[in-house]
């Protein structure tokens, strides 16, 4: 059966009955057994944030090729290092041969 492309589809839902379990139940071996090496040729994306400009719509749709954002951190400023959208380092912009890198200047510190 069809439905009308006007009217919103709602899917009927079914009630289903899940087994309680204790957290601590649990038998075999750990996933990580006190070593990261399972985990260590994981790869991650890391990304480095420069600094951020507010622009409108209309300046944006007004831009052309060879125009120059002014982004709100200073050139000598620190650039944040980012997993997943978290900053877990900042650093120092570098030149690596014709690559632009970074030199880890500040790591977060240690909660006692």
């Amino acid at each position: 059966m069809m439905n009308n492309p006007t009217e919103p589809f709602f899917p009927s839902a079914q009630v289903i009955e899940l087994t309680g379990l204790d957290a601590h139940i649990g038998n075999g071996q750990p996933i990580l057994s006190g070593s990261l090496e399972a985990i260590q040729r994981v790869k991650i994306k890391l990304s480095v944030r420069v600094g951020e400009a507010d622009v409108s719509v209309g300046d944006l749709l007004n831009m052309k090729e060879e125009h120059v954002i002014r982004l709100d951190s200073l050139a000598d400023a620190p650039v944040d290092i980012l997993l997943e959208g978290q900053v877990v380092a900042r650093g120092q912009l570098v030149a690596v041969e014709d690559n632009f890198g970074v030199r880890i200047t500040e790591l977060p510190k240690a909660k006692l």
